[in-house]
């Protein structure tokens, strides 16, 4: 109990601070002609977010607290290294819903759907197909189905992926769910597109479930809001990058957490990671 009290508070992100200093000290950080990297994850705000959704009292309060431990930290910085000297970036992993009771309150369709729900017709499905307890698990977004029983049974993995993907979208709560091939609609789809560019030929499931926007889909617990959907909510982060030769700015164009990599490694003359898939953010880049 207390260490979850300490998750859900501004105290977890105190002690990352604390952390820091202390790894800055220790490891002469700063001290000398070579680039060093210092890469600080306060967590507070994604887990109070997690318990109490992002319009609450908590949030907000967590979210005061943080511009605090920032401040802090800067204030360290430039003690320690002196800010002149120092590149700044901040970002995020994710967005966050707000929490579907609240959505409904203001007038949106928006429901609690558990994981179960979406096991179970799936199962559904593939009994009338001729398969028991078809679907292996269900990690979200995707529902990864048994291949090799689908097989024994005398179907096609691909033909049994789709009627179970088109059975899945009817369901209330579903805006789509997409099979492993793709999906018949036509035309350039935002959220197709998005689906697309999150499957991994190796390791995503049969089906990815995307819930109607606002709508909860997780395993029965205690957390009250979670992300993971395609939706802009969860997909808009902010990227800000601070520093030495950077000018003030807004930039108002697509970008992504992965570009931050790439444009650190340009910022110091060096090529891109050999796992890198972002783009330089030129913006950043000092002419």
């Amino acid at each position: 109990v207390l260490f979850t009290q300490i998750l859900t508070s501004p105290v977890i992100d105190e002690l990352v601070l604390d952390f820091g200093k202390e790894l800055v000290r220790a490891e002469n950080i700063g001290q000398d002609d070579v680039p060093d990297y210092l890469s600080l994850s306060f967590s507070g705000v994604d887990a109070v977010n997690h318990f109490f959704g992002p319009s609450s009292l908590e949030n907000e309060e967590v979210t005061r607290r943080m511009d605090q431990t920032l401040a802090e930290l800067l204030e360290f910085i430039d003690e320690a290294v002196g800010l002149e000297h120092t590149l700044i970036i901040l970002s995020a992993d994710h967005g966050m819903p707000e929490m579907a009771e609240y959505m409904s309150e203001l007038g949106y369709d928006a429901e609690r759907m558990e994981t179960s729900y979406v096991v179970d017709a799936a199962n559904q499905v593939g009994e009338e197909l001729g398969v028991e307890n078809i679907v292996r698990f269900f990690f979200r977004p995707y529902l990864y189905l048994r291949d090799e029983a689908i097989i024994e049974a005398g179907l096609t993995v691909l033909d049994v992926e789709r009627k179970m993907a088109d059975a899945l979208t009817d369901l209330r709560g579903i805006t789509l769910a997409m099979p492993s091939t793709g999906t018949d609609v036509e035309g350039d789809n935002e959220l197709v597109n998005r689906i697309d560019a999150n499957r991994h030929t190796t390791r995503s499931g049969s089906i990815y479930v995307a819930q109607d926007p606002y709508w909860f889909l997780l395993e029965s617990g205690p957390v009250a809001v979670m992300h993971g959907s395609p939706w802009r909510y969860d997909t808009y982060v902010p990227i800000i990058f601070a520093g030495p030769g950077i000018s003030a700015q807004n930039v108002d164009r697509l970008v992504h957490p992965a570009d931050v990599a790439p444009t650190i490694a340009a910022i110091l003359g060096m090529g891109p990671p050999a796992g890198s898939s972002g783009s330089v953010l030129k913006e950043a880049v000092s002419r």
